[in-house]
């Protein structure tokens, strides 16, 4: 996996700190980690999002347009947003273009979960939080699962809009996961301010 630095837990000694800085420490390595699949399509290094950053977009946006669902938790669902890519600390930023299974990717990142959340005192609680957002099976985890990919549809019209790729794949991956109305007419709005279509 290429990153833009050095991965900040390799530069304190294991058990160095109390566990909620410990756990930030790993956290912080997300700051690190280039969204691999942007590198993938020529984004140069210079201008590519990190997880961290992808991460701070679902958040943002999920706290902008949580509130206005029905029936939804936006705390909830903002909380999940937060953590849905802890996993990637140690398991790395997995792309469908590197041939884990679904399964084997869950496996990698649920363990990378655990050991972030180890030494934590509400570590069942953040980690219940996280599978809930994997399994997808809560209004709150389908909500960021959604979000998630529309943080992707608008990073790819920013890098198209830039000349820095050819969005095609990525609309219609976000097109693909993005089912609810309000969402979607997001997306289409995105689309088609972009000029893609």
């Amino acid at each position: 996996m290429q990153t833009k630095g050095p991965v900040p837990r390799l530069l304190f000694p294991a058990g160095a700190f109390r566990p909620a800085l410990d756990a930030y420490v790993q956290i912080n390595q997300l700051k690190q980690l280039f969204r691999q699949g942007w590198l993938r399509r020529g984004v140069p290094p210079e201008r590519c999002e990190t997880v961290a950053e992808h991460t701070a977009g679902v958040a943002w946006l999920t706290l902008l347009l949580a509130p206005d669902v029905a029936g939804l938790d936006a705390d909830r669902a903002v909380r999940m947003a937060l953590i849905h890519d802890w996993g990637e600390a140690h398991a790395g930023d997995i792309t469908p273009a590197d041939g884990v299974s679904d399964f084997d990717k869950h496996g990698r990142e649920r363990r990378a979960i655990e050991e972030v959340f180890a030494r934590l005192p509400r570590a069942q609680e953040w980690l219940a939080l996280w599978e809930e957002y994997e399994l997808g099976v809560t209004p709150e985890a389908r909500f960021v699962r959604e979000v998630d990919r529309l943080e992707m549809g608008l990073q790819a019209m920013i890098y198209h809009a830039e000349g820095l790729v050819d969005p095609t794949d990525f609309t219609a991956s976000a097109r693909g996961a993005v089912a609810s109305p309000a969402l979607r007419s997001l997306l289409e709005e995105l689309i088609e301010q972009a000029g893609v279509g």
